[in-house]
């Protein structure tokens, strides 16, 4: 191959890359960007679909349960009173902790206050202290959750102790509610609890409305 015939080989190889990079420039660039660019999109569209499906699954799934959570409500709404009714209350929970054969101490209510999630109803904080075996307890705890009036318990501090319990109070560092016991304590030692729950009035109770 003389000069003349490989300078043409070369300028055609130089053209031919030319023309490749201008056709990657000019065609198949901006094709490949609409094709990411549709293919974005219909992603998008996809997950939007898939987002609507589980909308449309969960409204069916509640119109499906409304008859049942109507129910549930109209069942609360009976459990929840118009008046605070904290002595009621309070003779309720002697009921029932006689029944359980535990010792109760205190009872204290607090304020009315307004639900954290918001709602036309109030909440009223409630502490009680008591004194009785793990078993009666469990006993009275049932028994606060079966009560006509709806109660709900927040927190159970507990603590046992070796010397008599006069007051619900801890006399030696207790353990919480859940927490571990040890190997010399027994489901027929005598518990110093804490409860700490709420009770609610419905509509709102003004502040600060008499205990």
């Amino acid at each position: 191959m003389d000069r003349n015939d490989r300078n043409i080989l070369i300028l055609g190889i130089l053209v031919l890359m030319l023309l490749a990079v201008g056709y990657y420039v000019l065609l198949f660039s901006p094709l490949r960007q609409e094709y990411l660019t549709a293919y974005e999109q219909r992603s998008q569209k996809e997950q939007q679909k898939a987002q609507l499906e589980q909308e449309v699954a969960q409204l069916e799934n509640v119109r499906h349960n409304a008859p049942d959570i109507e129910r549930y409500i109209l069942e609360y709404s009976k459990r929840i009173p118009e008046q605070d009714e904290i002595p009621a209350l309070l003779v309720q929970v002697e009921e029932i902790a006689r029944e359980a054969n535990v010792t109760q101490f205190r009872m204290t209510p607090d304020s009315p206050e307004a639900p954290p999630g918001g709602g036309d109803f109030s909440r009223i904080p409630i502490t009680m202290t008591f004194q009785g075996t793990y078993e009666e307890m469990q006993d009275f705890l049932l028994r606060l959750r079966n009560l006509s009036r709806l109660v709900t318990v927040n927190e159970l501090t507990y603590c046992r102790s070796p010397d008599p319990i006069t007051d619900a109070s801890c006399p030696v560092e207790g353990e919480r509610g859940g927490g571990e016991t040890t190997g010399q304590s027994s489901v027929e030692d005598e518990l110093a609890v804490a409860v700490v729950a709420e009770v609610y009035v419905q509509p709102a109770a003004s502040e600060g409305a008499p205990k």
